[in-house]
């Protein structure tokens, strides 16, 4: 990992950025994934998975993920609003259909497993609903969930590796991601790129 990623400044910002992206995500669909049907024919690992994943939804340092995060359910009111949800999802899809060429079919598995992961949480974000909502309107399948909570795994696994490795990765990302500061959080940035017309594929 660190020849891949922490080595390269933008992608240990890439990297930050999407757990945020997805901690936010996981965070606006509490109420949903709380009451979610985690059954799986195991009783006893059905109340261990409830009780899991009730622990992690209501964990003070999930709420904490980003100070100020901006609005995203307004994004699909402005005028350039369904043009950049069309854009995003043919996107996805490329990527997505990309990922069938990968010759190793467990890097390919893996692949897949963490784009839907990341599409769910776009399908989070960018409805319009309200967080208190969710458990009324948000329809998420079980694969879908699993992909979700996976790749946060996966993430949390990565910053932690980031940690691990020492001052040199804080120092690359010196100022991007002090706690309370609004002008560098990461989703303040998103935003901006956003209303500018700015927006890349993650």
């Amino acid at each position: 990992m660190y020849d891949r990623v922490l080595k390269y400044p933008e992608r240990v910002k890439n990297l930050y950025f999407t757990f945020l992206f997805v901690l936010r995500a996981v965070v606006k669909a509490k109420d949903y994934l709380e009451q979610a049907d985690y059954d799986t024919g195991n009783h006893e690992e059905d109340i261990k998975t409830k009780s899991l994943m009730k622990q992690l939804l209501n964990n003070p340092k999930l709420q904490a993920a980003c100070p100020l995060p901006f609005d995203e359910a307004t994004l699909w009111k402005s005028q350039s609003g369904p043009e950049l949800k069309d854009q995003i999802q043919k996107q996805f899809r490329n990527i997505s259909a990309l990922m069938d060429c990968v010759g190793c079919e467990k890097c390919r598995l893996w692949g897949k497993l963490q784009i839907l992961g990341l599409g769910t949480a776009l399908k989070i974000l960018f409805s319009n609903n309200d967080s208190h909502d969710m458990e009324l309107t948000l329809q998420l399948q079980r694969n879908e969930v699993i992909a979700l909570i996976n790749l946060l795994n996966r993430l949390s696994e990565s910053i932690k590796f980031s940690h691990e490795m020492g001052p040199a990765v804080e120092t690359v990302l010196h100022g991007q991601i002090t706690a309370g500061s609004a002008e560098s959080c990461p989703w303040k940035r998103f935003w901006s790129s956003l209303r500018l017309g700015r927006f890349t594929c993650l």
